[in-house]
């Protein structure tokens, strides 16, 4: 996407309508003006809570934890850190394993596995005021709880039942003015993970 400039609109309002310069400054504010333009969904994703051993230095139990994730071959995503736990989401193929070495290196692991992120996505979204109001309250609409958060500066992405992906496919197409042809299926890579 195009982020705008203020050359881009002085541009626009001082170039010739048949301009080059002109051309390229409407393309550019209407890409900023177009807002949420597309939803992704990615189906059969998993969810762990992993609790740290009060014993322990957190910030090293936190390290052993991503390491032992990480000798295992298994990727990691929406990870967010706690006073006394670690959470992420993963792939569901990989969730039997990294709960298996997790507990062998001795953490409490809570899972689900029956979960789906469903991604908002807009070209400016850091610059719209009350976007996540609206996706709450739509997904709120579905029946949809929220697993977990994340955004970049382009998507927020929510973690929900994958049984209510249909409603909250439904709800956000309407708070966005969203038609089908904006929901984008997308899948997990799934490798072989090392013995």
């Amino acid at each position: 996407m195009h982020k705008v400039t203020a050359d881009a609109v002085t541009m626009d309002q001082s170039a010739s309508p048949t301009s080059p310069a002109s051309s390229r400054a409407r393309e550019v504010f209407y890409e900023r003006e177009r807002g949420v333009y597309a939803l992704r969904i990615l189906r059969d994703v998993a969810h762990a809570v992993v609790r740290i051993p009060s014993e322990d230095s957190r910030t090293d139990a936190i390290q052993n934890l991503f390491n032992t994730v990480a000798k295992a071959g298994i990727p990691l995503f929406l990870i967010k850190l706690h006073r006394s736990s670690v959470t992420f989401a993963l792939a569901g193929a990989y969730l039997e394993r990294a709960a298996e070495v997790l507990r062998a290196a001795g953490y409490d692991v809570s899972t689900r596995r029956d979960l789906a992120m469903v991604t908002v996505v807009a070209s400016s979204m850091r610059e719209m005021a009350g976007i996540m109001v609206d996706i709450a309250d739509a997904l709120y609409e579905a029946g949809a709880r929220i697993y977990e958060a994340g955004d970049s500066h382009d998507t927020v992405q929510c973690l929900i039942e994958a049984n209510r992906v249909p409603d909250a496919v439904e709800q956000l197409c309407k708070t966005f003015h969203l038609d089908k042809s904006a929901i984008h299926e997308e899948h997990l890579p799934i490798q072989e993970l090392p013995s």
